[in-house]
């Protein structure tokens, strides 16, 4: 299947496949020139580069650009991705995203890592609380007041956990937490580990809502938190309505070890061979690997770059995630 990739795939795909597959950086590297001038590519480095905006569901938002163009496999050590996302790396705001954006995408620096290690003692902190009990009681939210009309139904986080000494994780922790693992630190390692353990539980899984919550802030002004590192379909991976949600997630969710060793993560695979053909090659229903305007964490920006008039893109696209997924 490499080698069929290598023959048929346009070039974000085959230097992922010689970057990530084979390890070979020979051909990456001789892959690379194509890579930068792919007109896909070129269109959103444009997206990242020309503009400032860090958060928002548009394409030339940080947190959609970047990870769209890590898709596309590009990463930290390209100048062309490093001096288009410059303006944002300089600034820093937002660290909370941000951080986790660069580390998603191999960009580094002394104060990403410094952010990064400390937002990761952080969330330690709050899962060793274990605690699953993130909301106030119904009676207590009808006591609230100048609650916007839109929230009124929605679930309240506790005020407790606006503490600055303690953080619950986010989805965003989960795009570019791994990149720690790089530090080969036995201590990082395991609060890292700890931090997946606690997501990876019903209890979690159970509890949290959708999005995260709305977080009260001093009973006139709240503010919606999210988005939640819940796995999509972790009580049945194969009847989850969302599957771009859900292959988006599994691409990143995979690189923590402890993630892979879920009944979750081995039911995802099985349900997935399902799509394989008699050639070895995977078609998945072209829906799941979408591309339409809106937050890359909700899987909007699945595609791998194949032109969609081609023939065979859904297949070159779905077996490459195969691959990627079956790869750890």
């Amino acid at each position: 299947m490499i080698d069929w990739l290598l023959e048929k795939a346009e070039a974000p795909i085959r230097y992922r496949v010689a970057r990530e597959l084979l390890k070979d950086e020979r051909l990456a590297k001789k892959i690379e020139p194509e890579l930068l001038e792919y007109p896909l590519v070129q269109k959103w480095l444009k997206n990242l580069s020309e503009h400032y905006n860090i958060h928002g569901s548009f394409d030339l938002c940080l947190e959609n650009a970047i990870p769209k163009l890590v898709q596309l496999g590009l990463h930290g050590g390209l100048q062309s991705l490093t001096e288009a996302a410059e303006i944002y790396i300089n600034r820093f705001e937002e660290k909370w995203i941000s951080a986790n954006i660069f580390s998603l995408a191999g960009i580094k620096n002394d104060d990403i890592m410094k952010f990064m290690l400390n937002k990761l003692d952080k969330i330690h902190r709050f899962v060793q609380m274990k605690t699953y009990d993130f909301y106030i009681s119904d009676e207590d939210r009808e006591k609230l007041t100048f609650v916007p009309i839109r929230w009124r139904d929605k679930k309240f986080i506790k005020p407790e956990f606006r503490n600055d000494e303690f953080n619950y994780p986010f989805i965003y922790d989960v795009l570019g937490m791994f990149r720690l693992y790089e530090l080969n630190d036995l201590a990082v390692d395991q609060k890292i580990n700890d931090v997946i353990d606690y997501i990876s539980t019903d209890e979690f899984n159970a509890n949290v809502v959708d999005g995260y919550g709305i977080l009260i802030w001093d009973n006139k002004k709240y503010y919606g938190q999210g988005w939640d590192p819940k796995y999509p379909g972790w009580f049945d991976a194969a009847g989850y309505d969302n599957m771009p949600k859900l292959l988006f997630y599994a691409q990143n969710i995979i690189k923590y070890p402890p993630a892979r060793k879920t009944k979750w993560f081995s039911e995802l695979l099985n349900y997935l061979e399902k799509f394989k053909t008699e050639n070895g090659t995977y078609i998945f229903p072209a829906k799941w690997i979408k591309e339409m305007s809106g937050y890359a964490v909700q899987g909007n920006h699945l595609s791998f770059g194949e032109p969609r008039t081609k023939r065979n893109w859904c297949e070159i696209e779905s077996t490459f995630l195969m691959l990627l997924l079956k790869n750890y």
